[in-house]
């Protein structure tokens, strides 16, 4: 079984990048007090399903030597009001809401996540039909 279907027969979200692989659009960048993080977007695939929201998986890109790179996860509601911390990594909440509202404060994160939402979304579709 394609390892996509088996994400959502099983439930979980799916990486936008795992269905539409693209270098130049696999992932969010963001700059946050002198740390990098890449943010991979992951979306619930299954086509009954009326959640409006994005996994988002905050990755910091260039580590403390000798430790793993630190991230969290959160559930971010695509409407803009909100998120949900699915696992806070290594982070205090105080810097995880820091980051977390550095990357939406302009309001203009919305559009590609629900952009990317329908797309995620439709393609479901086609492979449910």
């Amino acid at each position: 079984m394609n390892p996509v279907l088996k994400k959502i027969v099983r439930g979980l979200s799916v990486c936008y990048s795992e269905v539409f692989p693209n270098p130049d659009t696999d992932y969010f960048e963001l700059e946050y007090n002198g740390k990098l993080f890449i943010i991979a977007d992951s979306y619930c695939m299954n086509p009954d399903c009326t959640c409006q929201e994005a996994v988002l998986n905050f990755v910091q890109i260039i580590p403390k030597r000798g430790r793993e790179a630190e991230s969290f996860m959160i559930r971010y509601k695509l409407n803009g009001r909100g998120y949900k911390i699915h696992d806070q990594g290594n982070f205090n909440r105080h810097e995880l809401r820091s980051i977390v509202r550095h990357f939406t404060s302009d309001g203009m994160i919305l559009k590609p996540l629900n952009e990317r939402f329908n797309e995620m979304k439709e393609k479901a579709k086609v492979i449910f039909s």
